[in-house]
């Protein structure tokens, strides 16, 4: 999702801006800088990623001037690299879509948020949380870290989002948002869906590219 920053006041860009230096020295932290080193095959994954990622968000709508949505693919893109080198490509790829689409370089650090940040914590949070024993079946972790994982992303960021335009005092904009609710079930389905087939042929075809797929955990005497 992009907001045109002219919508946004000094105190919220500036939030915006901290928490995108913090994620960022945070996930360059995280990053197996070694192992990418030593498995090219990796590399390929993360920077595949970040470019389906950016074609995928080439395909928006504008609903109002200023407001661009788009599908993700950020759940599929952070279960196979993992957060860290999610929000690195996600980061690529964002800056490559607004020089792409044309867009204001001042909405960067609020469309990093809805668009990188909050889809990848949240779809890596899912997904830890569903790797315990009682759910020790590859079909939890395709339905739950995929497709539910995909839906929920959608709903997390919207709910964050109308928080975000309330708290600005943008009360059209809100009330604009809640007059076509219904939208965010089709983007929550579109989102689940592509996001869980994807997951589904990775983790059946090529289990070893999906980073938070442990075949052993999931397979071994299921």
């Amino acid at each position: 999702m992009f907001l045109d920053p002219s919508l946004l006041n000094g105190t919220a860009l500036a939030v915006a801006w901290l928490l995108l230096a913090a994620g960022l020295l945070a996930a360059g932290f995280y990053t197996p800088w070694r192992i990418l080193r030593l498995s090219p095959a990796r590399v390929h994954l993360v920077a595949g990623g970040a470019v389906a990622c950016l074609l995928l968000w080439l395909l928006n709508i504008r609903i109002v001037d200023g407001l661009v949505l788009h599908l993700l693919g950020m759940t599929t893109l952070t279960l196979v690299v993992g957060w860290s080198l999610a929000l690195l490509a996600g980061t690529a790829a964002l800056a490559a879509f607004l020089l792409a689409a044309d867009l204001a370089p001042g909405g960067f650090p609020v469309a990093w948020l809805f668009t990188v940040a909050l889809p990848a914590t949240g779809s890596w949070l899912l997904a830890r949380a569903l790797y315990r024993p009682r759910l020790r079946n590859p079909f939890f972790y395709i339905l739950g870290a995929g497709f539910a994982g995909g839906a929920l992303v959608v709903l997390v960021d919207a709910l964050v989002a109308l928080a975000l335009l309330s708290a600005l005092g943008l009360d059209h904009w809100v009330d604009t948002a809640l007059g076509v609710w219904p939208l965010i079930f089709l983007l929550m389905f579109s989102e689940g869906f592509i996001n869980g087939m994807c997951i589904a042929a990775l983790a059946i075809f090529h289990p070893d590219a999906v980073k938070t797929f442990d075949d052993r955990f999931y397979l071994d005497d299921a």
